[in-house]
């Protein structure tokens, strides 16, 4: 028998429970696009706008043209221009790129500026752009354009009121410095173009003639009626 005084041994010490691991929500994930999901934001086939025309001189043109999308892809938009609601000439078909500066040259109403920049640009962010392609003026050549964004402005055209971009456009070349011709020969052409980004194309643009002794030869305007 042992002493009383012997010692029972020590309890062993009961174990600390581990935490169960923290449960963490899942972030959630964004939907896929579909494939071939279409931007609803860029011109699509068979979209169209009219527009009103008007001219500096009793003799110039006053009407309605329609310019509808033939086709979009790789950034270009295909259009076809219907004057006084015939049937579109043959010809009468052009292709603009979305995102960059240029001109489109029609043989019914001239020279339109990127049509459909404010659909594929941030124009909040594009700023000013110099040094890009400019067509010959009938039988006057060596132009080159700059464009800047003055900000934003209200405008008001027979199809509505828009918070639109305002774009200023000049195009410059140099005259022939010939004293008979300085009345007549066209050495700058100054564009304001107003964009609404939910029509997707410009809804007003003035563009103004110069000659080489500064007299506005021709001022043109093209003002929104509808969008389809």
């Amino acid at each position: 028998m042992e002493p009383a005084s012997a010692q029972m041994p020590a309890a062993a010490p009961t174990p600390t429970p581990t935490p169960a691991p923290a449960v963490v929500a899942a972030a959630p994930v964004r939907p896929a696009e579909p494939a071939g999901a279409v931007n609803t934001g860029l011109p699509r086939p068979g979209e169209s706008w009219t527009y009103r025309t008007s001219g500096k001189w009793p003799t110039s043109p006053r009407r309605e043209i329609v310019i509808a999308v033939q086709s979009v892809g790789e950034g270009a938009v295909t259009d076809a221009l219907r004057a006084d609601s015939q049937a579109r000439l043959a010809g009468d078909v052009q292709r603009s790129v979305g995102a960059r500066p240029g001109f489109v040259q029609w043989s019914q109403i001239g020279l339109e500026y990127s049509p459909y920049l404010g659909a594929f640009r941030d124009l909040g962010t594009l700023g000013s752009v110099s040094n890009f392609a400019t067509p010959d003026l009938d039988t006057w050549g060596q132009w080159h354009s700059q464009a800047k964004v003055l900000g934003r402005e209200p405008v008001s055209v027979p199809g509505g009121r828009f918070e639109a971009f305002k774009v200023e456009v000049w195009s410059s070349r140099p005259g022939t410095g010939g004293p008979t011709q300085a009345d007549i020969e066209p050495v700058r052409i100054h564009y304001l173009v107003w964009y609404a980004p939910e029509v997707k194309r410009y809804v007003k643009m003035q563009r103004r003639v110069i000659s080489a002794n500064h007299r506005e030869i021709e001022k043109d305007v093209f003002e929104l009626v509808a969008h389809r």
